[in-house]
């Protein structure tokens, strides 16, 4: 949580650029990663789609997943809190965050790591650097968000906290959202199984925000929400709900600021063709004095890396985001 010097070198670029914005004081790195299919063992697969296994990871692929576990941000040093997907394994959560440097909460729908090779399913967790000056206060889950849909599977439960950086309390939920269903409009009027299961979740994510939100205390959802809001416009289905909006209606005020705001989605092994971001970082607006300008960041693979781990599939087909917020809001 210590970035004084690069939170100076965004004020420097913010004054060459933009006039006379300042930052002061220590930074919070939020983070969020989808590492796709993480199992603990070298040579085993997680899961399987059909005859096709998922990645199988060797030697090479956990080097260079620590290797970029530690490369959040422009300036290329590890975040602070970060909302992490697929994970498989409890082990492969220690493996790749040690209990030595992090503290990790695994998904309560999360038992032990012994299903059958090609069984196993993911899971969302949050990892905390312990010399981040971060605590965690209690933890805050929505197993709810874990639901069975029409053709007998089960999307992820959200995996959260309330914690406490410098003067800045916060709720922080790290979720993965149900996929298929990126850019239907009407998904509460949807008949697909994705989107009817989107919906559902979106539901129930709307009424954790408004249980936490009476609190007043502020909230960060980050992770992978499988959905493509900018290429929306902001106007449909989850996006309401998220904002406690009902369907038919036009958001008032919005109760979030998402990150990426302008930036597309440019990971080298992203499935699919479309730029649009599908992993966000939603910023109560209570905290959007807290954001450093410019901060937001997409980390990617090198040629080289990739190329090294299996043309990119021992590293993930998302890559790691993140965005820095002041633990105090000392702007000018």
């Amino acid at each position: 949580m210590k970035r004084v010097f690069s939170a100076r070198l965004l004020l420097c670029a913010a004054l060459i650029c933009c006039g006379p914005f300042q930052v002061f004081g220590e930074t919070l790195r939020i983070g969020a990663w989808n590492i796709q299919d993480l199992h603990h063992q070298e040579g085993h697969s997680l899961r399987k789609f059909g005859n096709f296994p998922s990645v199988r990871r060797n030697t090479t692929d956990f080097i260079l997943l620590e290797k970029y576990r530690d490369l959040f941000g422009s300036d290329g040093t590890p975040a602070d809190v970060i909302a992490l997907q697929e994970i498989g394994t409890g082990a492969a959560l220690d493996r790749l965050f040690p209990s030595d440097t992090y503290l990790t909460l695994m998904s309560s729908r999360w038992e032990d790591d012994s299903a059958p090779e090609g069984e196993g399913e993911v899971h969302t967790a949050v990892a905390i650097r312990k010399d981040s000056g971060v605590e965690l206060l209690e933890r805050a889950d929505l197993p709810q968000l874990a639901m069975m849909d029409r053709d007998g599977g089960f999307s992820r439960a959200g995996t959260g906290a309330l914690l406490k950086a410098g003067e800045m309390e916060f709720w922080f939920l790290s979720v993965h959202m149900k996929s298929g269903c990126p850019d239907t409009k009407r998904i509460h009027e949807s008949t697909g199984v994705a989107c009817e299961t989107l919906w559902r979740q979106a539901l129930v994510l709307r009424d954790w925000v408004v249980k936490k939100r009476e609190t007043g205390t502020p909230i960060v959802i980050a992770g992978d929400f499988n959905r493509r809001f900018r290429q929306l416009q902001d106007r449909f289905g989850l996006w309401k709900a998220l904002n406690d909006t009902a369907a038919e209606a036009d958001i008032d005020v919005p109760l979030f600021e998402k990150h990426p705001e302008t930036v597309t989605r440019k990971c080298p092994t992203k499935k699919g063709t479309s730029l649009e971001p599908i992993d966000w970082i939603l910023i109560d607006l209570k905290l959007t004095e807290h954001v450093v300008p410019g901060s937001f960041f997409e980390r990617r693979w090198t040629q080289t890396d990739q190329e090294a781990a299996q043309g990119g599939r021992g590293l993930s087909d998302h890559c790691p985001i993140s965005l820095d917020l002041l633990t105090s809001a000392d702007q000018n």
